[in-house]
């Protein structure tokens, strides 16, 4: 067996090994771009071709975000540099939204006439193929990939709302969903940053709706935006329950799967680092390019039982601890979520 041959071996068992731990997932933007939501390059083009400014402060702060991102910076970083008003910050919200959920729903229409292939639900269906009744997902994301990739695998999932139409917050204990007389398979899905269908009303009450292609009048959308405001509203409902949630689920995981996570949110991380760095935990990232905050953690607070894989050209990229630099093999795909599920299923 050629070096090579070892490195892929090893990978598979690695894989193996978290999903036999029954993993907490982490989902990040790349893991909603394979699915034709937008990135942040996108989105940061659909608010300069449709944002609307008032005369004065909005204008020249607008100015100053643009600029930033011709000078190469993300949206993400260009907005933080920049403390903009609020009424540029609820158009930065209103239209965020809007450019998510036109992709949301179409993804939606796909999903519901079965043209969309889900690696989210092969995995879930893999991991209730167990005695466990729960499997947690910390997301920041917006859209609902997870919630249709819950669906189409056929489990109940939880956003922290009751069921319903018009759903109201659970409150304290987590709703128990039943299927028959038996508690029911469930997917907890911990939405750090909001959700699309998440929306305060003029009096502050807060609700889950479906969504259409407009906001509903009268109610703004609970989504936690890139820029400076990002982490102040994430001390109000619903995300303080969210996130509080998400911590339990990552400070009691006994591995970790991020797929398409960049490491650059301080309201996941600090538990991945703890159990990582201090406990070993078990974890693999999936990524097409790993950023550099995702590096950076693989050197200073992976621990001993990491693994990620990353697009290398027509290879893959693969960083284990015995390799921290990362050593490329020639199969093609072995970083994708699907092989993923080929190798640990």
């Amino acid at each position: 067996m050629n070096e090579e041959e070892k490195i892929i071996e090893r990978v598979a068992t690695v894989a193996q090994g978290c999903f036999q731990q029954h993993p907490v997932v982490i989902l990040g933007s790349g893991a909603s771009v394979v699915h034709g939501l937008r990135g942040m390059g996108d989105l940061a083009q659909y608010l300069r071709d449709h944002i609307e400014l008032d005369d004065g402060e909005e204008t020249d702060t607008w100015l100053l975000i643009r600029t930033a991102l011709a000078e190469g910076d993300g949206l993400e970083e260009a907005l933080l540099k920049t403390a903009a008003p609020l009424s540029l910050v609820e158009k930065i919200v209103a239209l965020t939204w809007q450019a998510i959920a036109e992709d949301d729903l179409a993804l939606m229409a796909r999903a519901a006439r079965g043209q969309e292939h889900f690696s989210l639900s092969d995995l879930l269906q893999g991991m209730f193929k167990s005695t466990h009744m729960v499997t947690n997902i910390v997301t920041p994301n917006y859209d609902r990939v997870a919630e249709y990739a819950s669906d189409i695998a056929g489990y109940f999932h939880a956003t922290g709302f009751a069921p319903g139409i018009i759903r109201n917050r659970e409150g304290g204990d987590p709703v128990s969903i039943r299927r028959g007389a038996h508690a029911a398979r469930t997917v907890r899905i911990w939405k750090v940053h909001g959700s699309l269908d998440w929306f305060a009303d003029n009096a502050g009450r807060v609700v889950s709706l479906p969504i259409a292609e407009r906001l509903p009048e009268g109610f703004e959308p609970l989504i936690v935006t890139p820029g400076v405001s990002k982490y102040e509203r994430t001390h109000d409902e619903p995300f303080r329950s969210a996130i509080q949630g998400a911590d339990r689920a990552l400070d009691q995981a006994a591995s970790f799967l991020c797929v398409g996570y960049g490491f650059r949110d301080r309201h996941i991380q600090p538990k991945i680092v703890d159990k990582c760095r201090q406990r070993n935990v078990p974890i693999v990232i999936l990524a097409r390019t790993l950023t550099d905050e995702a590096k950076r953690f693989l050197a200073d607070s992976a621990g001993q039982a990491y693994m990620a894989l990353e697009k290398d050209g027509e290879g893959t990229r693969v960083f284990l601890p015995e390799h921290p630099e990362g050593m490329s093999v020639a199969q093609p795909e072995l970083w994708s979520f699907d092989n993923f599920n080929k190798m640990a299923l």
